[in-house]
């Protein structure tokens, strides 16, 4: 019953049914306490069951993984690293009870993701040290950490030790190094890990096209991108309308907008719809190099569809206007962001320091999501 509650997450019902089971004379196992252990860390509740756990020890009920592993886990998530060791070494040194890979996981991916970086190397090898051997998802979460921190050399060190273990890498993994060198501005290398996938039988995925471009057009070499881009189309590799974004971006931010136009009408052909941050993308290019009728009308089409301007698109277009441009689109986009309900900020909040108008960070208009990846 107890354990059903807690599935349901009945968790406070069930903590009571467990007082009273005591009340009676019923005395917990180990199991039963595991399970309310579980519920109360499941809801944040981690004093709580501290305070349970507590009572396991007293009681001299014989813990186990299950035990601890709840709480390490929330003990974890909240940087409640002091409390975290104590547990652990209690786990492992006094009560001799060894963490499976599970638990194992759990510490490396939160040190890593914390850049605790010689604690996560430390519980990896206390892992082998034991027989509990990394998969190829907490090798990756120690080599994203290596490749925040800049340490590329780290980070290659954690790809030959997968491949010394005859572990298989996946196609993230490689994603991994590829964004970490083109944010490097290291594209050869970049360029060797990609070839080498193809050597590994990896699948060379959305997101791995998407980095790629995005690190020829971080280098300025937006046209070899747009070649690059046409070759993976014509492979017959999908493309979504984050490839997109990124190529008019690197062609805007290049003054290649001819270019970055020509491709924004071919978003359609490939069964893909321009999403409200892609047409302001080509809005700002088109806007920054004086395309001033073309930004017309794509703003036309743009608030048809229901879209608006953002918060760097619309101080742009203010900007022009106070700066004494007197082209008549320029005015007639103004009034259509005015009538479509767009309240922007000021131009002096949005403007750069010495009023530099720069059409987009490539950074933030490129970057793939954690819910796309491998």
């Amino acid at each position: 019953m107890i354990n059903g509650l807690c599935k349901r997450c009945h968790t406070d019902i069930a903590l009571w049914l467990f007082r009273f089971m005591e009340k009676c004379h019923c005395a917990p196992d180990s199991i039963t306490y595991n399970t309310v252990i579980d519920s109360l860390c499941k809801g944040g509740l981690v004093d709580d069951a501290l305070n349970l756990h507590s009572e396991v020890m007293e009681k001299r009920i014989l813990p186990d993984v299950w035990t601890y592993s709840p709480i390490i886990q929330v003990l974890c998530s909240l940087k409640r690293w002091e409390e975290v060791g104590l547990l652990l070494n209690q786990m492992i040194y006094d009560m001799k009870i060894s963490p499976d890979v599970q638990t194992f996981s759990i510490l490396v991916d939160a040190y890593s993701k914390s850049g605790k970086l010689d604690d996560a190397k430390y519980i990896i090898q206390m892992m082998n040290e034991r027989g509990e051997y990394p998969n190829i998802v907490t090798y990756n979460t120690l080599m994203q950490t290596y490749c925040s921190q800049g340490q590329m050399d780290g980070a290659l060190a954690v790809l030959n030790t997968i491949k010394s273990k005859k572990i298989m890498p996946i196609s993230y993994t490689y994603n991994i190094l590829l964004d970490a060198y083109c944010r490097e501005l290291k594209l050869d290398i970049a360029m060797d890990l990609y070839r080498k996938m193809a050597f590994d039988g990896l699948s060379r995925t959305v997101i791995t096209h998407n980095i790629l471009l995005h690190g020829l057009c971080l280098l300025g070499k937006s046209m070899e991108a747009l070649t690059c881009f046409y070759k993976i189309q014509d492979q017959g590799h999908m493309l979504n309308i984050l490839t997109y974004r990124t190529m008019l971006t690197g062609l805007c931010k290049n003054q290649y907008v001819d270019k970055a136009l020509s491709l924004f009408y071919l978003i359609s052909d490939n069964c893909l719809f321009p999403d409200r941050d892609t047409y302001n993308i080509i809005i700002r290019g088109c806007l920054s190099n004086k395309k001033y009728d073309e930004a017309c009308k794509l703003v036309d089409k743009m608030v048809d569809f229901g879209f608006l301007a953002d918060a760097i698109t619309s101080p742009l277009l203010k900007y022009l206007l106070l700066s004494g441009e007197q082209d008549p689109n320029l005015l007639a986009m103004h009034q259509k962001f005015l009538h479509s309900g767009f309240t922007s900020v000021t131009v002096e909040e949005a403007m750069p320091a010495k009023h530099k108008v720069t059409p987009v960070d490539i950074n933030s208009e490129a970057k793939a999501g954690d819910a796309d990846q491998d």
